[in-house]
């Protein structure tokens, strides 16, 4: 028996009711669904823990974090509908592509941030908890990857950095990354948190090109039985050192093929090649391949890779470069530039004697330049005067008066006041000395002075054959430079009456002279084991102080990966 139904008849304001409610319900729904998401997100911002990230506490982040979705009335950046699906794409690639700027995808939890956005993309809206979750997880990661390539991992006074360093402005992570994210160019997020120096985009250039040629497997190493390799010796390697030269630039592919590939004889155009190496290093050249030499051919893709990243982190502690003239010297580059402007492609260069790598290193500063003295007296430090001039003393009545020194009184306003007891006073600081102005002054024509704590300075000097020396850490700790004459016309460029002639006078004249500039001039001592010249070379240098191993050693505790950070083992200069 079948039953027939009758269709229900449906009266004629019943269907207009059935349309409000359904109208109404939909806002209601998607009310306690953002109301699920906020409250959600809030409760997880309150904890300041985050259970799916390697590094759970996320309390240095808590603010910005709290700033980015309040931005946001706390509801998902990257998650569910109507969310961009290119900004989770770029996102996720930003991190992962953060050894790019020299930092550890690891340690913004790259990987597993992608296989748990992968898995949100199936979740059902209602599954609030986990979206909530996996959404405040990418954030966390993309501000931690913002403040490390903005300002670097390494807070540098922990290395005794000097105050201007890792004291430039905080960015504004939060603001940064919803602007990219509305944008849609979460892509363009690491060129514009990172530093604005022309030297660092430099840098991630070639640490693009060594990555690529250690994928190409390990490099022969090249030996010499004897200490060191001449002009016209022949040698069975030499086609390997011509490719090494052109992996770093010094020889074009049509250079090695005007030679035979069989070719052992070490010809004028290789030697010109590691002349010019030589020469833009800053060692002696003379193209003959020593020690050092030796040492920096086969430095391997990976040890520069190494030596990039620490010149990266350091690079994020610097303060921001000003537009106009800036004098720096790298220390274990043994060098000085001084450029006119950050854009300027022909500074000047020129060789530096630093402080001694076991008892006097120059420090790293930030100042600026204020004076400069022509023939200056040097006021001989207490330090150098007990323990260097006092022993001569001692040994040589006449040996203050051979060597111009004068001894005066700290207190005195009359330079020849001499006192009682003068070795006593000496000893106890009552009495300092100084070296008049001099062919016998250590400081020559010219000091250039910055008021700083370390009491360094730059300065001329009379002994010239040290320059010729390959390795250059032998001064008390200020800077000598090798040719002061051009440094003072760089300094005195702008200033009125001070001329190329004026300033020649001024340095051979019998008196002291001091010139307050009219604009001061920034000073840099920086210490770096990689940069790129201003030929668009990467150059790489011995860690003369150890600093390498130092930041080395505090990256490799803040890391969250188990591998331990790259770093080449010091080379022992002298060719």
């Amino acid at each position: 028996m079948y039953i027939l139904s009758k269709p229900i008849k449906t009266a004629p304001h019943f269907l207009p009711v059935l349309m409000l409610l359904y109208c109404f319900s939909q806002p209601v729904a998607a009310e306690a669904a953002d109301a699920g998401i906020s409250q959600t997100i809030e409760t997880l911002l309150k904890t300041q823990r985050h259970p799916l990230l390697l590094q759970q506490d996320f309390s240095q982040q808590s603010q910005a974090l709290t700033q980015l979705y309040g931005m946001n009335a706390n509801q998902l950046l990257w998650l569910g509908e109507g969310r961009s699906e290119k900004n989770r794409i770029d996102a996720l690639a930003v991190l992962s592509d953060a050894a790019a700027d020299g930092l550890n995808p690891a340690n913004y939890d790259a990987e597993p941030l992608r296989h748990y956005l992968q898995q949100a993309t199936s979740l059902p809206q209602t599954a609030i908890k986990e979206l909530a979750s996996y959404d405040v997880g990418l954030s966390i990661s993309l501000l931690r990857f913002v403040h490390d390539l903005h300002s670097g991992r390494i807070n540098p006074r922990n290395l005794d950095y000097p105050a201007p360093f890792g004291s430039k402005p905080a960015i504004d992570a939060a603001a940064l990354l919803m602007r990219h994210r509305d944008q849609q160019s979460m892509a363009e997020l690491p060129l514009a948190a990172a530093p604005k120096v022309r030297q660092y985009q430099k840098l991630k250039q070639a640490l693009t090109k060594f990555r690529q040629l250690a994928q190409s497997g390990p490099q022969t190493e090249l030996y010499f039985p004897k200490k060191s390799l001449h002009p016209g010796d022949s040698h069975p390697q030499l086609p390997e050192l011509r490719q090494r030269l052109r992996e770093i630039g010094e020889l074009t592919e049509a250079e090695i093929a005007s030679i035979d590939k069989s070719e052992t004889l070490y010809d004028e155009m290789t030697v010109a090649a590691v002349t010019r190496l030589q020469e833009d290093q800053g060692l002696n050249a003379d193209g003959i391949i020593g020690k050092q030499t030796l040492a920096l051919l086969n430095q391997s893709p990976t040890e520069k890779i190494a030596l990039i990243e620490l010149a990266l982190e350091r690079l994020r502690w610097l303060p921001e470069l000003p537009d106009g003239p800036l004098i720096v010297v790298n220390i274990p580059a043994f060098q000085l530039w001084a450029f006119n402007s950050p854009a300027d492609q022909n500074p000047l260069n020129m060789k530096v004697i630093v402080g001694k790598s076991l008892k006097n290193q120059t420090p790293m500063l930030w100042e600026e330049m204020e004076y400069l003295d022509f023939m200056p007296y040097w006021n001989i430090p207490r330090s150098i005067m007990t323990k260097e001039i006092l022993p001569k003393m001692l040994g040589d009545y006449n040996y203050l008066a051979h060597e111009d020194i004068e001894l005066i009184s700290r207190s005195a306003d009359n330079d020849s006041e001499y006192l009682d007891n003068v070795i006593d006073d000496i000893k106890q600081g009552r009495v300092r000395g100084r070296q008049r102005p001099g062919k016998k002054n250590p400081l020559g024509r010219v000091k250039f002075i910055f008021p700083n704590n370390a009491d360094v300075y730059l300065h001329d000097t009379p002994t010239r054959n040290a320059f010729n020396r390959d390795r250059r850490d032998l001064s008390h700790g200020c800077v000598r430079v090798e040719d002061a004459e051009k440094l003072a016309e760089f300094v005195l460029d702008d200033q009125k009456g001070w001329d190329t002639q004026a300033i020649e006078e001024a340095m051979e004249g019998p008196n002291t002279r001091r010139v307050t500039l009219q604009k001061p001039i920034p000073v840099l001592f920086f210490y770096t084991t990689a940069l790129v010249d201003h030929y668009g070379k990467p150059r790489f240098y011995p860690d003369i102080y150890g600093d390498d191993a130092l930041l080395r050693n505090a990256l490799n505790k803040v890391s969250l990966d188990d591998k331990p950070v790259l770093i080449s083992q010091n080379k022992k200069a002298g060719d």
